[in-house]
């Protein structure tokens, strides 16, 4: 990729929330290899609970989207900052230089001090991307803690060639202990189906708190993430998987879709009834799913307990990394100001809300 100095034509490019654009980019992130789930317009939404909005950043040729990023807005007083968590989205390497020349200008436009965003890029294809970041000046680094950037994937393939794998294939390529419950699980009576009603999510999300609240981890508080669990089921962005046994929901699966995958997200199970067999069974209905949407992966994610982690590995996954994030100072001193003070703030809600007061 040869970077130039030529001007950019911003008239192109349009920012939105209107709902026939993020039902657009919704398909797009779902269905092409260069889109990924938290770039859809439930996972950006989410982020709502939090006082933090989004918009999408899109060139537009022709009606239809050639580039663009979703991008969350974080303000607190006057600090802002502009993040995309994974992108941009191209359908050529054309539009590369451009849609980041474009990224800065409308951050600018905002009076962000910071920009940060997650290449939509894999660790062999890093050299492009190195010298173009290096051209503006950003850096490597992750700004914003509580705001999910994906770097690690742990993908189970779910293609060979051109054709999706069967069912016998696909559970040949398991472990033996994997195939093994399964396989036992197969022959329980458990009924699983999907959760449509918010009744059904709320139950799915009980399923969640418990498994955290046993294994001693935290999830996000049910009146926070309803609203955009509720919109990812009704778009087709997630999928609520759940297991009923003897008139119980005994466990849940939440996998989102995005980049031609299935990403897991988090699950939980009751073992009250004794052992079902439902967390390798939950897990192959979602594989399974991701099958039949014609998609290559099922990301089973990274990380967890060490019993979360050989219960992944049973899946035989195999690790894969992207670049990582970037960022770019628009604002040195308040770049300066907000990383020294802002985690002392994140633990001293009083003392934030005195600062920001004294800055209006």
């Amino acid at each position: 990729m040869a970077l130039s100095e030529r001007s950019v034509d911003v008239k192109s490019w349009i920012w939105t929330k209107d709902v026939p654009w993020t039902e657009v980019w919704d398909g797009i992130q779902k269905n092409d290899p260069n889109g990924m789930f938290t770039q859809t317009s439930s996972w950006l939404g989410s982020y709502k609970a939090y006082g933090i909005d989004y918009e999408l950043l899109l060139k537009v040729e022709d009606d239809q989207i050639v580039a663009g990023f979703g991008n969350l807005i974080f303000k607190a007083g006057p600090f802002l900052a502009y993040i995309c968590p994974w992108g941009p989205f191209l359908t050529s390497e054309a539009y590369l230089q451009e849609s980041i020349d474009v990224l800065i200008q409308r951050a600018k436009s905002l009076n962000a001090f910071c920009v940060q965003v997650n290449p939509s890029v894999f660790e062999d294809e890093k050299d492009t991307w190195n010298l173009l970041f290096a051209h503006f000046r950003f850096e490597r680094g992750k700004i914003f803690r509580k705001i999910y950037l994906p770097t690690d994937f742990n993908l189970i393939e779910l293609k060979e060639g051109k054709d999706s794998i069967s069912d016998p294939q696909l559970l040949k390529s398991f472990s033996e202990n994997a195939k093994r419950n399964i396989k036992a699980g197969l022959k329980i009576s458990i009924d699983f189906h999907e959760a449509q009603t918010l009744e059904e999510i709320r139950a799915a999300y009980e399923c969640f708190e418990s498994n955290a609240a046993r294994e001693g981890y935290s999830i996000r508080n049910w009146r926070d993430i309803k609203e955009s669990l509720v919109d990812g089921v009704s778009k087709g962005n997630y999928q609520i998987l759940l297991a009923e046994y003897n008139g119980e929901i005994m466990g849940a699966i939440w996998t989102a879709n995005g980049g031609l995958m299935k990403s897991y997200i988090m699950g939980g199970v009751d073992r009250s009834k004794g052992d079902l067999k439902l967390g390798h069974l939950l897990q192959w209905f979602s594989i399974k799913n991701a099958v039949e949407l014609g998609y290559g992966f099922y990301n089973i994610s990274v990380g967890g307990s060490d019993g979360v982690v050989r219960f992944k590995k049973s899946f035989y996954p195999k690790a894969k990394s992207s670049i990582g994030p970037y960022f770019l100072k628009l604002n040195k001193w308040k770049f300066f100001f907000f990383i020294s003070l802002f985690p002392v703030f994140e633990k001293n809600k009083r003392l934030a809300a005195f600062f920001m007061k004294l800055l209006r």
